[in-house]
C-alpha cells in the first residue's frame, strides 16, 4: 500500500455511513450530529461534516478524518483501518515487500498449526494432567476455551512429526522459537509437558506462546524467544481481547498469564500482562490507544513496592497517571481472583496513584526534620519528577515535593534545572502552559494546511519550542517528511490521530499570510524573552561572584536581544517573502 492506495481509499469512502454504523446521526444543517461514542454525554456535541468528510467532538476534542475514526473506535492500526475501508470501497491494495510478507506469513502459519496441536492435546487422553491442573485452578472450559490453552506433550519431538507430516519445515518451526536446534543436528520440541499459552497481537494473530510446567523443573514458566513477528517489548497478553473494553474500564496490568485468566475466569475482564520484560514505553505507548485509565499490580513485599517506584519511569513522557494496587503480603492476583472476588474490587477502587503511593513509600521512611532526610528526598525525588514531560503536571509535582519538605517551590525548581547536565538552569517562559498550547495548536493548523509554515518554522528553529509533547513530535515529523508523509504507511498512529484531530477544525480562518507573520513573531517573543530571562539570571550569578567581565558581556547581549526584539516583525516578514 502506498499514498496513491490512501488517495483513492479517501475519495471511494463517504465518512458519514460508516460513522453512521457506531453513532445514530441527525442531520443539522450541513452537518450530522449525535452522541459522542468516545465519552459519556447526554446532549449531542459530536459534529460531522459530510463536505469535509471529517468529525469533530466539541465535548471532549476528538476528532479527525474517516482513518482515525475507525483507529480510535475499534483500538486498530492504520494499515488495519486501512485494509477494512478498502475492502469497503472495493480497492485492491497493492502490498509492498511481499517477501518479507511471505517470510512472516509462513511464521504465523507455524504458530497457527502449532496450535491447534496444542489445543488438541490438552482434549487427548494425553492431557488429562494437564487438564487436571487447570480444573484445580478453578478454572471453567469457557475459560480455558476462550483463552485457547494447550498442552504440549511430554515429548521431544511430537509437535516436529506434525510439522514434517504437513510438510513444513522444522527450520520455520525454529525461527517461530518452537523447536531448538541440535548441535549434532536436527531439532526437537521447545515445550515438553507444559500447559500453553498461546499469545496473539493486536491484530490477533498467533506470534508466539508461553507455557508452564507441570510438576517439578525449572523454569517454571518460558516463553518462545524474539522472532520477526513476536517482539516481547510491544506486545502486552490478552490485550486483542479486551481492548474493546478499555474505554469504560480501564487495563488492569499484571505480570503473569495466569494472573490474566485467572482474574477473567473471576469475571474481571480487563487484565493484561507483559510477558518476562518491565512495563515498557512502548508498553504504555499501546495502552494509552485504547484507555487512559491504568492499574499497574504489585506484590505487596519490599521488592514489589521497589518495583512500583521504578514503574513511573515509562509513563514520564505520556498523559497517562497509572494507579498503584498493592496486593496483600504473599498474595498474587491469581490468589485473590479465586479466593476473594470482593477484595479484588476494593483493592481496584482504593488504589491511590502512583505518584501519591512514590511519594507516600518515600516519606515514609524519612524524618523531614532532619536536613540529611530532606537532602536524601530532594535527591531522590527530583530527578523522577524532571522526567516528566508535561511542563504543567511536573509543576503540580515539583510544588507537592515543596509542601511535604517544608520547603519553597522555588528551591525544587531550581534543583530540577540544576539536574538538566549542563551546568545550568534553564530560563523558564513567560508563557504558561495553559497559555503555551493553544498559541501551538494554531501554528500547527496553519502547518498543517500552508507548506509555508513549514519551512518557517524550520528555518527560524521554532520546533524546539513546542512544549507539548504530541504537537512536538508532529512538527518534526511534518519537517522530515512533509504533509504528505501523513498518509505514508510508516507514518506513526499517533502522528495520524493528531494531525487528523487538527484537521478536522478545517484551515486557520482570515488572512494565511497575516496569520503567518502573527504566529511567527509570538514565537520568535517567546525566544527572545527567554534568552532575556536566562541572562538575567546569568546577570545576577556574575554581580554575586563579582565577575565584572562575564556581567559586561552579558549586558551586552542582554542589549542586543532587546533590539532584536524590537525589529521581530520585520524579520519574520522578510523570512516569510524568502521562503
Amino acid at each position: 500500500m502506498d499514498r496513491v492506495d490512501v488517495e483513492k481509499i479517501k475519495g471511494s469512502i463517504d465518512i458519514v455511513p460508516v460513522i453512521s454504523g457506531y453513532v445514530n446521526l441527525k442531520k443539522r444543517g450541513r452537518t450530522y450530529v449525535g452522541l459522542c461514542p468516545f465519552h459519556t454525554e447526554k446532549t449531542p456535541s459530536f459534529h460531522v461534516d459530510s463536505a469535509r468528510q471529517t468529525y469533530k467532538c466539541f465535548g471532549c476534542g476528538k476528532g479527525g478524518d474517516v482513518f482515525s475514526f475507525l483507529m480510535e473506535i475499534k483500538g486498530i492500526s492504520f494499515p488495519e483501518a486501512l485494509q477494512e475501508l478498502a475492502g469497503q470501497a472495493g480497492v485492491t491494495l497493492e502490498k509492498p515487500g511481499r517477501r518479507q510478507s511471505s517470510e512472516k506469513r509462513k511464521l504465523y502459519e507455524a504458530n497457527r498449526l502449532a496450535l491447534t496441536f496444542y489445543r488438541d492435546m490438552l482434549r487427548s487422553s494425553q492431557g488429562q494432567g494437564a487438564m487436571s491442573y487447570l480444573k484445580e485452578r478453578e478454572l471453567s472450559q469457557e475459560t480455558i476455551d476462550a483463552f485457547e490453552l494447550g498442552y504440549a506433550p511430554d515429548s521431544w519431538d511430537s509437535l516436529l512429526r506434525l510439522f514434517r507430516s504437513r510438510g513444513v519445515p522444522p527450520e520455520v518451526g525454529a525461527r517461530c522459537g518452537l523447536f531448538i536446534e541440535r548441535d549434532s543436528g536436527g531439532h526437537y520440541d521447545r515445550f515438553r509437558n507444559r500447559v500453553i499459552f498461546p499469545i496473539r497481537d493486536i491484530s490477533s494473530e498467533v506470534i508466539g506462546f508461553g507455557a508452564r510446567i507441570l510438576g517439578p523443573g525449572e523454569p517454571k514458566y518460558l516463553n518462545t524467544p524474539e522472532s520477526a513477528i513476536f517482539k516481547k517489548r510491544k506486545v502486552l497478553y490478552n490485550l486483542h481481547r479486551v481492548k474493546g473494553l478499555l474505554r469504560n474500564t480501564g487495563a488492569v496490568v499484571v505480570e503473569g498469564y495466569m494472573d490474566v485468566v485467572s482474574l477473567s475466569n473471576a469475571g474481571f475482564h480487563e487484565a493484561v500482562a507483559t510477558l518476562g520484560t518491565a512495563l515498557s514505553e512502548d508498553h504504555v505507548q499501546l495502552l494509552s490507544r485504547f484507555t487512559d485509565k491504568v492499574n499497574l499490580v504489585f506484590d505487596g513485599d519490599a521488592a514489589g513496592r521497589n518495583a512500583m517506584v521504578r514503574a513511573v519511569e515509562p509513563f514520564l513522557g505520556f498523559d497517562l497517571v497509572p494507579r498503584a494496587v498493592l496486593l496483600p503480603d504473599g498474595k498474587d492476583p491469581d490468589d485473590v481472583a479465586r479466593t476473594d472476588r470482593e477484595l479484588w474490587g476494593e483493592l481496584l477502587a482504593g488504589a491511590p496513584s502512583l505518584w501519591d503511593f512514590i511519594f507516600d513509600e518515600s516519606f515514609s521512611t524519612r524524618d523531614t526534620s532532619k536536613l540529611e532526610d530532606k537532602k536524601s528526598l530532594m535527591k531522590e525525588l527530583v530527578p523522577v519528577i524532571s522526567g516528566v514531560r508535561d511542563p504543567l503536571f511536573r509543576e503540580i509535582l515539583a510544588q507537592r515535593l515543596s509542601l511535604r519538605l517544608g520547603v519553597s517551590q522555588e528551591v525544587v525548581v531550581r534543583e530540577m534545572k540544576q539536574g538538566r547536565g549542563d551546568g545550568r538552569p534553564a530560563a523558564p517562559s513567560r508563557s504558561t502552559p495553559g497559555e503555551r498550547r493553544p498559541v501551538e495548536e494554531i501554528m500547527m493548523r496553519l502547518m498543517l494546511f500552508d507548506d509555508r509554515a513549514i519551512r518557517m518554522v524550520k528555518l527560524l528553529g521554532f520546533a524546539g519550542e513546542f512544549r507539548d509533547n504530541d504537537l512536538s513530535a508532529l512538527v518534526r515529523y511534518l519537517m522530515d517528511h512533509g504533509k504528505e508523509g501523513l498518509d505514508a504507511p510508516e507514518c506513526p498512529d499517533r502522528i495520524r490521530y493528531v494531525a487528523s484531530r487538527i484537521m478536522a477544525d478545517g484551515e486557520f480562518p482570515g488572512d494565511p499570510t497575516k496569520a503567518l507573520i502573527d504566529m511567527g513573531c509570538r514565537f520568535k517573543s517567546r525566544t527572545i524573552d527567554a534568552d532575556i530571562q536566562r541572562i538575567q539570571h546569568e546577570l545576577i550569578q556574575a554581580e554575586e561572584n563579582s565577575d565584572r567581565a562575564k556581567r559586561n558581556s552579558l549586558l551586552v547581549e542582554r542589549q542586543n536581544k532587546a533590539n532584536e526584539r524590537k525589529h521581530i516583525r520585520a524579520y519574520v516578514m522578510e523570512v516569510l517573502q524568502r521562503i
